[in-house]
């Protein structure tokens, strides 16, 4: 396992400081229309919205716990967004509403298409890009298996341009049965009481133990995953 910078991964959330007002994804069957349509939704926002960034704009439990962990362990923080795509926490953003989970086409096309075409300026547009870029550090991705599919041809990808595929790992359900499992870690509700969490926040906190000093998160997650 590479000793290098740890970064870790989490998706959006939906409780956010500023209401998206009308920044809502459309209601479009057709992936490459509705990312027509938001796009032109996303600039008006621009026009209109107080400049911040995605580590000022998501809030709620599980954030908090995230962010804390990131800081205190020095680990640099990424969100995967269904409406912006690929966010560090020092991207600027604008207050939105959007999620994998109500879009009735292919999450994937979408998220293909917010890596190729992004909003906006990004530290890095892409998972794939981000893993080129650092091929010997550590990336801890917590995700519900809607976004794990979403990004899974660009998490792979990834994977594929690291030192060791160990410095790649997964937190997740047991829904998630795809060509990243031999990355997961799988949670279950067992696991909420020692971690003082809920189903909501619980792939997190299974990830925020792996973003601290190695040789305690390892004893740690042995001692979660037995």
């Amino acid at each position: 396992m590479s000793t290098g910078n740890v970064h870790l991964i989490v998706t959006c959330t939906r409780r956010k400081t500023v209401s998206a007002g009308e920044t809502v994804f459309p209601d479009e069957r057709d992936v490459e229309k509705a990312y027509g349509v938001w796009m032109e939704r996303l600039a008006q926002a621009r026009r209109r919205s107080p400049p911040m960034t995605a580590g000022e704009l998501y809030t709620g439990q599980h954030w908090s716990r995230a962010a804390a962990a990131a800081a205190r362990n020095g680990a640099e923080m990424w969100v995967i967004s269904a409406g912006l795509g690929l966010l560090h926490v020092s991207d600027p953003v604008v207050p939105y509403e959007a999620t994998f989970s109500s879009m009735p086409f292919s999450h994937s096309r979408l998220w293909e298409s917010l890596t190729a075409r992004p909003p906006a300026e990004r530290r890095s547009v892409s998972l794939r890009m981000l893993m080129q870029a650092r091929p010997d550090e550590r990336f801890v991705v917590a995700a519900s298996p809607v976004y794990l599919r979403a990004v899974e041809p660009d998490l792979l990808a990834g994977r594929y341009s690291l030192c060791a595929p160990e410095q790649l790992t997964v937190i997740t359900s047991k829904g998630y049965q795809g060509p990243l499992k031999d990355s997961v870690i799988y949670t279950n509700a067992g696991m909420m009481k020692g971690l003082n969490t809920n189903m909501t926040g619980l792939n997190v906190s299974c990830a925020v133990q792996l973003t601290g000093n190695e040789e305690e998160s390892s004893t740690t997650a042995h001692e979660l995953y037995a």
